[in-house]
């Protein structure tokens, strides 16, 4: 529990900087603003009578945070290469498998909503 405390603590203080601070470390840098991009996009609760435009926005929150993630772990990934000798990790292979799993997951909440739009209307009509 504590340690739960001093993480939102840390996410807080973050918050309130408005700017992540100046890293010369990449790797830091691009935690600093995956946890600051990631406490800046809230997702909103979704309840029992769920319509389209909450899925909608439940795909924009999880395409935002799929964006920090990508920066992040491209930086992780340029990171562990550049240790790595030989530099035999696949950086363009791993990139395009987490393009992958972003697109499939916002794919299937996007055509969700589609479904219910479509049904919603029909119903209407």
């Amino acid at each position: 529990m504590a340690q739960a405390e001093r993480i939102t603590t840390a996410i807080r203080e973050l918050m309130s900087r408005g700017r992540p601070p100046k890293s010369t470390n990449p790797v830091r840098l691009a935690h600093i603003e995956l946890v600051a991009a990631l406490a800046g996009n809230v997702p909103h609760p979704i309840y029992a009578d769920v319509d389209s435009e909450d899925l909608n926005g439940r795909a924009d929150h999880l395409e935002k945070a799929f964006v920090a993630l990508h920066v992040y772990l491209a930086a992780i990934i340029a990171d562990t290469a550049h240790n790595i000798p030989g530099g035999t990790l696949d950086r363009r292979y791993l990139d395009n498998l987490f393009r992958d799993l972003s697109a499939d997951a916002l794919g299937v909440i996007r055509n969700a909503a589609e479904e219910m739009r479509e049904h919603e209307n029909w119903r209407a009509s």
